[in-house]
């Protein structure tokens, strides 16, 4: 049976942030009854959501990231993960609701602050003028309403560009159901050199992966043969994910031939 329960509860300008569990299934929801991050009671470091799992596939292309930031904190689901599986990564997280934070470090079970990771209560899109280098720059920022308005103009998405390495990726979380997904994903092509495209299994999600600078053939030679080093190391099914961005390619202008 489902027990939802209101932990938090928003003021005029703050989503409310409510949790539910159901089958051993912790999840985490704002202001709406759309589910922003889940979580196995009996594995809290297992990505359970569809989404979640595809925006780990940008190791598919980058095999040496040294760090991480992810724009959005949620249930910390994927911060968790990288912290658990590869020790080698620092994880910055920037989340502007302190209520969030709170929830996730609470109810979700997100490590404290150390070495290799950090959570910073802040804006996303005014951390970003300031923050350093980053091999991978995740966007996860939802509200009730769907991405935050800044998070997808012209001016944030060139702000990211500059943060990133020269051989670095940018993903971005998109919704299938989003009237405005084509242009978003016009967007990203107009500023990064090439993109990959990673819909989820059951259609609800599409993982945008933006290289800064296209990779190589002889990157791109490997994906395979690592699809299955990675998928017993991590046990995620990367070589799943490698034919869902080649069956979704015919959807952009600036694809990868794999």
């Amino acid at each position: 049976m489902l027990r939802r329960m209101g932990f938090f509860r928003n003021n005029r300008h703050q989503s409310e942030v409510d949790i539910s569990e159901s089958r051993g299934i912790r999840s985490l929801f704002l202001g709406s009854s759309t589910v922003q991050s889940s979580m196995k009671l009996n594995d809290p470091y297992e990505l359970v959501l569809d989404y979640t799992q595809a925006m780990m596939s940008f190791m598919l292309f980058h095999g040496r990231v040294q760090n991480v930031a992810c724009i959005g904190l949620g249930g910390g689901s994927i911060p968790k993960f990288i912290w658990k599986n590869l020790p080698d990564v620092k994880i910055s997280v920037i989340e502007k609701s302190d209520q969030v934070i709170n929830a996730a470090r609470q109810y979700f079970f997100v490590p404290d602050d150390d070495e290799r990771l950090s959570v910073i209560h802040a804006d996303g899109l005014e951390w970003i003028d300031t923050a350093g280098q980053y091999d991978v720059i995740m966007l996860d920022a939802f509200d009730s309403l769907g991405v935050p308005g800044g998070f997808v103009d012209d001016e944030f998405t060139q702000r990211v560009k500059n943060r990133i390495v020269q051989n670095g990726i940018y993903i971005q979380n998109l919704w299938s159901s989003d009237p405005q997904l084509k242009s978003r994903i016009h967007q990203i092509e107009t500023f990064f050199d090439q993109i990959a495209l990673v819909p989820t299994p059951k259609g609800g999600n599409i993982v945008a992966l933006a290289f800064k600078s296209a990779p190589t053939t002889a990157q791109l030679s490997k994906i395979e043969p690592l699809a299955r080093v990675l998928r017993r190391s991590l046990g995620l099914d990367f070589d799943a994910m490698i034919d869902r961005i080649r069956s979704f390619q015919s959807f952009q202008a600036k694809k990868l031939s794999i």
